[in-house]
């Protein structure tokens, strides 16, 4: 895999999912369904990410956080205060990057 540097950190390009990542997946994959995220930026430190999705799939998401901040030579802690499959309306991670 190549490095990308147009995002300068895993903070950077998870803020893309929405805009950059998904419309790229519709293109491959017309009709996908992809889940939607919203974002808390007010902290520097803790990147607030909400995650919902009919498939209930946050430990991919998860997953998907931890291997990009591994490619950017990072690492995550994800804390996970709501999560669908434990009957919240959506999940909350709380993410913040260390190099």
């Amino acid at each position: 895999m190549s490095r990308d540097f147009t995002h300068a950190s895993t903070r950077s390009f998870v803020l893309t999912l929405n805009q950059v990542i998904h419309p790229e997946v519709r293109k491959l994959y017309p009709g996908a369904d992809v889940p939607v995220f919203d974002f808390d930026t007010s902290s520097e430190e803790v990147l607030v990410m909400g995650y919902a999705s009919p498939r209930k799939m946050c430990a991919f998401a998860e997953g998907l956080i931890e291997g990009a901040a591994s490619h950017y030579g990072e690492e995550a802690l994800i804390e996970q205060p709501k999560c669908m499959v434990r009957g919240d309306e959506k999940c909350v991670l709380e993410i913040s990057f260390s190099r």
